[in-house]
């Protein structure tokens, strides 16, 4: 699957729906899935190094100062197609990841998100993987 990183906290503002531009200075001919990844680059309180999430990169747009601004856009959840964390080294430019490595979390469903099992979820399998 292809894959972008992003600095941790545009990551996880993209993961949980909060971000659905994100800026570049350069722009790609590819649409459709895309991972989100955190880059290793360490925030306070947020995941790095690994993929969070999957949304679908529906297009790119140039504006004036030469920017680009990639529209991602929802799955049916009104989120992203959420993953089990899966360490990654990230790069620059799109990379590839192997698909075999992309496992959706438990508590999306049908389109539906299962809140309570989403919360049990970031106690225990995300938070711990957060370095202060």
């Amino acid at each position: 699957m292809k894959a972008l990183s992003l600095h941790p906290d545009n990551a996880a503002a993209v993961a949980w729906g909060d971000k659905l531009v994100e800026y570049r200075t350069w722009q790609t001919k590819y649409r459709g899935p895309l991972l989100i990844c955190a880059s290793a680059k360490r925030q306070p309180g947020f995941l790095a190094g690994y993929a969070l999430c999957v949304m679908n990169l529906e297009g790119i747009y140039h504006f004036p100062d030469g920017s680009y601004g990639w529209r991602f856009s929802p799955f049916p959840t009104g989120l992203s197609y959420h993953i089990e964390p899966v360490a990654v080294k990230g790069r620059q430019r799109l990379f590839n990841v192997d698909d075999v490595l992309i496992h959706p979390v438990g508590w999306e469903k049908q389109g539906q998100v299962d809140r309570a099992q989403a919360a049990e979820w970031l106690d225990k399998v995300y938070r711990p993987l957060i370095q202060s």
